[in-house]
């Protein structure tokens, strides 16, 4: 389950394992095509999110929307036990009922720039309970079919616990990040596809491009260029995916040229577009791709 994990690849709607180990360190900066859910049981790690960083306690979910750049940083002294579930775009789209958004949860993670939830005695909620049923597993007649409706209400709890609480603050812990950064970090999202030179933005926010440099490096682990470069790729895979020539494909993610786009492109994924789209005709349903 270890490998398969920092494979990060997911070939079903969705996967769940359990994992406690003493691997410490900071692991590379990554992301992943699909959506990730982490249960905290125990350890002492620091969880980074878009230039956020949180200090887990028992019984955090931490939700990971589809190509958020993260890394825990984990403390071998102390063994990191954890619940962690792969979800697929598709399996949450299918989830979907007229009045249940079930991609609540994630989609309010990402509009609130806060992606942890702090539940008490999780065991004991109706989630906690729905996931301890998950991870005993089964292999009686059916089993296959009872997992994915556990893991639905599963989902559904999480959803509920969101809904319940969406104008307090009360189940989400505060996080560590340098608020200048993360201004930094929407501007560049919003002006994802425009042409942003590095004297503009320094500009824009009245700061010096050095300074900003470097308090980018520093505080999210990765160059202000890689960032937009990364997160440029993670969109022109989602428009090959649905169809788009790789040359409209480049044109509409902001790149100079084809040329330009296709060297990030196998950078990035280690493959051409064209190829890249012939490989999920395998109906692969996710991958995870790690930060140079």
């Amino acid at each position: 389950m270890e490998n398969y994990e920092k494979t990060g690849y997911l070939r079903e709607p969705f996967r769940l394992f359990h994992l406690k180990d003493s691997h410490g360190g900071e692991m590379q900066l990554h992301y992943h095509d699909f959506y990730k859910m982490i249960v905290f049981y125990g350890g002492n790690v620091r969880y980074m999110i878009e230039g956020k960083s949180y200090v887990l306690e028992p019984g955090d979910i931490v939700l990971v929307n589809r190509f958020d750049i993260h890394r825990p940083t984990i403390d071998s002294a102390v063994p990191y036990e954890r619940t962690v579930l792969y979800i697929s775009a598709d399996c949450l789209e299918n989830c979907r009922a007229p009045g249940y958004d079930s991609l609540f949860c994630f989609s309010q993670a990402a509009e609130k720039k806060s992606y942890v939830l702090r539940v008490e005695d999780l065991g004991d909620t109706e989630a906690g309970r729905l996931l301890d049923r998950m991870k005993a597993g089964g292999d009686g007649y059916g089993w296959k079919r009872e997992e994915t409706l556990l893991f639905e209400l599963f989902l559904l709890s999480v959803n509920r616990l969101c809904m319940e609480h969406k104008e307090t603050r009360d189940i989400r812990p505060g996080a560590v990040y340098n608020p200048k950064v993360i201004d930094l970090l929407a501007y560049l999202r919003e002006h994802l596809f425009e042409e942003i030179s590095i004297d503009a933005l320094a500009e824009t926010f009245y700061i010096s491009k050095y300074h900003m440099m470097r308090l980018f490096k520093s505080e999210t682990g990765y160059t202000i260029h890689r960032y937009m470069t990364e997160k440029r790729i993670a969109a022109a895979k989602e428009k090959l995916l649905d169809g788009l020539p790789a040359a409209k494909v480049s044109e509409e993610c902001g790149f100079q040229d084809y040329s330009t786009f296709l060297r990030a492109f196998q950078s990035c994924v280690h493959m051409t577009p064209t190829a890249f789209a012939e490989a999920r005709k395998d109906r692969r349903w996710g991958t995870a791709h790690n930060l140079p």
